[in-house]
C-alpha cells in the first residue's frame, strides 16, 4: 500500500492530497498490467475506470472515418487517463494504446464516487487538477486552429518536454523522442511536412536532434 501511495503522490491529480486521502484511494484501486503494442480501451467503449500510469507509455488517439489518426498525447509513469470516468459512465472519448509494456493503477467509478461522497474536499482537489487538463486540451485545439506548422510543431515538443522531459543546462529537452510519424499524427500532417519542418527548425538552430532526445535550444511561434 505505501508503493502505491506514494506513486500516486506523484499523479499531478492527486498532489494535493493528504496521506490518509491517498490511503482511502489506494484502498479502493486495483493494477493491471498490458503488453507493448496493447489496445487498452478503444473511442466509442462503455467507460467507467480512471487508469493512472504506473510504468510504460501509451499514446492517446483519435481515428478519422478512413483510418487515418491524430494522437492527442503520449504519457508516461505519473500521467493518467481516462479521468472522464470520474463523473459518468460515457462512452470513451479516445483510443489509448501501449506503446511499451504498462502497468497501471485503476480506479473504478463506483468506488470514487462512494468515496468522494463522504470525503468532500478529495473531490474539490481532483476536480482543480481537471480544470487544468481541460485548459490544456483548449491550448491543443488553439494550436491546431490557429498555428502554422511551425507553431503546431513548437507547442507540440513544449507539451511533451513538460510531460516527459523538462530542462537541462537552460535547454528543454524531449527525451525517448516520438518518431516523425508520431509528431505528425500530434500536430495534424503529413509525415513528409513534419520531416520538413522539422529539418528548417534545425537548419536555424532552434532543435537539435539526436537519437533518443530533441533538445529545444530557443522557442519560437
Amino acid at each position: 500500500m505505501g508503493i502505491l501511495k506514494h506513486a500516486l503522490k506523484h499523479v499531478p491529480l492527486f498532489a494535493d492530497l493528504t496521506d490518509r486521502e491517498l490511503s482511502l484511494l489506494t484502498a479502493t484501486s486495483r493494477r493491471q498490467k498490458f503488453p507493448a503494442k496493447n489496445m487498452v480501451f478503444q473511442e466509442g467503449e462503455p467507460g467507467d475506470v480512471l487508469m493512472v500510469i504506473l510504468s510504460g507509455r501509451v499514446k492517446v488517439l483519435l481515428s478519422g472515418k478512413h483510418g487515418q489518426e491524430f494522437i492527442l498525447a503520449m504519457l508516461g509513469p505519473g500521467n493518467f487517463f481516462g479521468e472522464m470516468a470520474l463523473l459518468e459512465a460515457a462512452p470513451r472519448s479516445a483510443t489509448v494504446m501501449t506503446v511499451e509494456p504498462c502497468e497501471f493503477l485503476l480506479l473504478e467509478q463506483k468506488d470514487l464516487i462512494g468515496l468522494l461522497k463522504t470525503q468532500p474536499l478529495i473531490a474539490v482537489k481532483i476536480l482543480k487538477h481537471l480544470s487544468q487538463r481541460l485548459r490544456k486540451t483548449n491550448e491543443q485545439i488553439r494550436s491546431l486552429v490557429m498555428f502554422d506548422i511551425y507553431g503546431r510543431v513548437g507547442r507540440c515538443l513544449l507539451n511533451l518536454a513538460e510531460t516527459k522531459g523538462g530542462r537541462a543546462n537552460g535547454q528543454f529537452l524531449v527525451p525517448n523522442r516520438p518518431s516523425f510519424q508520431e509528431m505528425a499524427k500530434m500536430v495534424g500532417c503529413s509525415r513528409e511536412t513534419l520531416s520538413r519542418a522539422m529539418k528548417a527548425l534545425k537548419d536555424n538552430g532552434c532543435l537539435t536532434v539526436t537519437r533518443n532526445t530533441i533538445y529545444i535550444n530557443k522557442v519560437w511561434e
